[in-house]
């Protein structure tokens, strides 16, 4: 029998190694096959990206992934075992800015914003605080950023859940997120939250 895993959370070096892509791409796929109705994209889609494309998901130094790996030894083996079981992406603000990204009205303001995105724990492995500890891992990688706007000091943290998601709204709203209002013309039934990061 197996002993009980330990667990470690740390971030994909910005130069993701073939290992980190091959390791990405597998709890990525995992994770829209097990949790559809929590992403945009589909697991057939995500299926037919390239080697290059999953790279390019990793190799930036303005965003950040972060994964929760398990560690376990096997009697049977006399091995340690490690498997990335959960993983949250960050994107800094030079990236949404090139995508034209607009936050909600009602959080508009001067501020450098960063979007959590993906954020996803195997189901074996919940209720073990690791959607907490990777999320404060991604608020430190924000501490640690360089904000790119001259002057801007303020930096707003967002993202979006499904609305009958009530695990991880209860999780995001512990580690300080609140609601906020959506615009009245957009469609997305989507919830956001966010919160000011102090650094």
């Amino acid at each position: 029998m197996n002993a009980e895993p330990s667990y470690a959370v740390y971030s994909i070096p910005a130069v993701p190694g073939q290992h980190h892509i091959v390791q990405y791409k597998d709890l990525r796929l995992q994770a829209v096959q097990t949790d559809p109705q929590h992403f945009t994209s589909s697991y057939e889609r995500e299926l037919s990206l390239s080697y290059e494309q999953w790279r390019a998901r990793l190799y930036s130094r303005d965003k950040v992934t972060i994964v929760a790996a398990a560690s376990f030894q096997s009697k049977e083996r006399l091995s340690w075992q490690h498997k990335w079981v959960g993983m949250v992406t960050v994107i800094g603000p030079k990236i949404l800015q090139k995508f034209g990204f607009k936050p909600p009205c009602s959080v508009q303001g001067d501020s450098s914003y960063y979007c959590f995105m993906g954020i996803w724990v195997h189901p074996s492995h919940r209720g073990k605080g690791l959607g907490k500890k990777m999320i404060a891992s991604g608020m430190d990688w924000i501490r640690a950023d360089d904000v790119p706007d001259s002057g801007v000091e303020k930096r707003t943290l967002l993202l979006q859940v499904v609305p009958d998601n009530q695990a991880a709204i209860g999780l995001y709203s512990a580690m300080g997120f609140k609601m906020i209002e959506a615009d009245e013309d957009v469609q997305d039934k989507n919830v956001w939250m966010g919160m000011e990061l102090r650094c």
